[in-house]
């Protein structure tokens, strides 16, 4: 089933991912920015595409910065291998409930070629985190695409808090 983006409904959800976190990180009143450990992260996703019933390669590069310790707002870029290849770019929100685990969502752009289609994104997964700041996090995201089919991404990020 197709998404019907409109200027409101992307207006509206921007808004709930960007203010709202902001705004819980603001009336908490918990943490400074000076007690989190790290504020920022980057990290690389290597795993699969799942797409008219096939596995593509996809691989992507993720930034966040954590809010406060249950918000983490972000960017990231994907490319997926196809007969032409496709980007996927989304600022997402997550929200970390209960020790790694996290739900997110985005809202993006993904570009099949001359088409470029509006695409929201809902994402699970859980954060490995090391010492140093390393992180190994699992991911599995549904991508509802504007006429288009949805896609199934799973895999695997690689990166450093700092």
């Amino acid at each position: 089933m197709p998404i019907n983006f409109t200027l409101p409904a992307i207006m509206g959800l921007t808004m709930f991912f960007f203010l709202l976190p902001a705004a819980v990180a603001s009336e908490s009143g918990e943490e400074s920015h000076g007690e989190l450990e790290y504020r920022h992260s980057l990290s690389v996703f290597l795993g699969a595409t799942r797409a008219e019933g096939e596995n593509l390669e996809t691989a992507g590069i993720e930034y966040g910065y954590r809010l406060n310790k249950n918000w983490i707002v972000g960017v990231l870029v994907e490319r997926a291998v196809r007969v032409s290849d496709s980007m996927l770019v989304i600022a997402s929100a997550s929200f970390h409930p209960y020790k790694g685990w996290f739900i997110g969502g985005g809202l993006g752009r993904k570009d099949p070629g001359p088409d470029r289609e509006n695409t929201a994104r809902l994402s699970f997964g859980y954060d490995f985190e090391f010492g140093g700041g390393w992180l190994l996090s699992p991911q599995i995201h549904k991508d509802f695409i504007e006429n288009e089919e949805d896609e199934e991404v799973f895999g695997l990020a690689i990166g450093r808090n700092f």
